[in-house]
């Protein structure tokens, strides 16, 4: 049986495989396995942080809002209150206790000062850690997956859950794409599998980056097979919604358990764009969010405490309901942080209001956090650390709002 050069590309891009050469880029000082490992998740769509934090407390929201608002904490369908300001959303009952329990923050009126309202533009500066377009094309987690680089770090430092790497984990060495666990193979037929291996090995066995780029995919693929991840269940009475979500996030929790090295992640939940129809949108979204983030935080237990996940989503909806029982794309919206090392139990904003003079733009929630600080502060603190101006290029104001001990 024969296999062609373009169809092994393809195998090779099932590992998402990167055809660049790593270099060493190790800090003085650094402690090797000093970092938390890093969970990205990005809420693609534009996710509304006004109805998922609801702001119960400002009466200015409720004007805003006449039919879409969550109404005040102790009514029907009610947010689950925080702090005399904000609330949950109701379907994130069951995220409620990881945040009681301190292990929870929330980062309100947080976003890219960007004005960008494009789904595709802010996305790509957001996972690059930019504001404006500049010749960076690396991910702001890849950046410091590059920064930290050693020879520790093995083929599955970075993982992306999906068909294709996010440009979030870009950088110079390899990002593993995988949709699951049980998907990351060859596909050969068993009785072809030796041969047509043994084809790749001598096709690939120079020093240019198309090989080393086929030998790494071939090591992936025998190396998750010998650490069998899917042996690990859930733990401490875990139970991960029946969703690709879920699946995919129990799936990041079996590499963990199966110590292949995963030093940074990234998943997706799109759908968030909610011009109309949001309140059904959202009794959908939001649960399997929460749900999936409580069942992380209890299946991985203690060893959250050498693991931090963050919330993000490209910009917020318009302050103000549309007329398609909706809302329109806006600025600021919110971010969340996970893990035993974070200062959870708290909201932590500069609320700048939504009265009518407080407003952005056309209409928008002002964003007064600027995401990278949140971000560079995770890699401060969380990690060995590295300068500020590499992380974000054109970027310094990153100063530290104590969400991370």
């Amino acid at each position: 049986m024969k296999l062609s050069r373009r169809q092994f590309v393809q195998l090779a891009a099932l590992g998402g495989a990167s055809l660049a050469t790593p270099r060493l880029l190790l800090a003085d000082g650094q402690q090797e396995n000093a970092d938390d490992i890093i969970i990205s998740v990005f809420l693609r769509g534009a996710a509304d942080g006004l109805n998922i934090i609801p702001p119960w407390g400002d009466p200015d929201y409720y004007k805003l809002r006449p039919s879409l608002a969550i109404p005040a904490p102790g009514s029907e369908g009610g947010a689950l209150p925080l702090d005399d300001l904000f609330g949950f959303h109701p379907g994130m009952e069951n995220l409620l206790p990881v945040y009681e329990a301190g292990d929870l923050a929330v980062v309100h009126a947080c976003g890219s000062p960007s004005p960008s309202h494009s789904h595709f533009e802010a996305q790509d500066l957001m996972e690059r850690g930019l504001e404006s377009a500049m010749d960076e094309y690396n991910g702001w987690l890849g950046r410091y997956l590059d920064y930290r680089r050693d020879d520790s770090f093995g083929v599955f430092h970075a993982v992306a859950m999906g068909i294709a790497a996010p440009r979030t984990l870009a950088h110079q060495a390899s990002t593993i794409a995988m949709p699951g666990i049980e998907e990351f193979a060859l596909l050969l037929p068993e009785e072809d599998e030796d041969e047509i291996r043994g084809l790749l090995q001598a096709f690939y066995d120079g020093d240019q980056a198309l090989d080393l780029a086929s030998r790494d995919t071939l090591s992936a693929v025998d190396e998750l097979a010998a650490a069998d991840p899917l042996q690990y269940p859930p733990e401490n009475g875990a139970e991960y919604p029946d969703t690709e979500f879920g699946r995919q996030m129990q799936a990041v929790g079996q590499l963990i358990k199966a110590d292949l090295g995963l030093r940074a992640g990234a998943l997706n939940l799109g759908g968030w764009d909610t011009h109309e129809g949001e309140s059904a949108t959202l009794n959908a979204l939001v649960p399997e969010l929460a749900d999936t983030l409580a069942a992380f935080h209890k299946d991985m237990g203690e060893r959250m405490s050498a693991i931090t996940l963050v919330v993000m989503t490209e910009f917020g909806r318009r302050a103000y309901e549309n007329g398609s029982a909706g809302t329109d794309h806006g600025h600021a919206s919110f971010m969340l942080a996970m893990g035993k090392n974070v200062n959870g139990g708290k909201v932590f904003h500069d609320w700048p209001g939504l009265g009518t003079s407080d407003l952005y733009g056309k209409g928008d929630l002002e964003v007064t956090i600027d995401y990278r600080s949140v971000l560079g502060e995770l890699i401060s603190r969380r990690t060995a650390g590295m300068p500020m101006d590499q992380l974000f290029p054109g970027h310094t104001d990153t100063g530290q709002l104590g969400i991370f001990s």
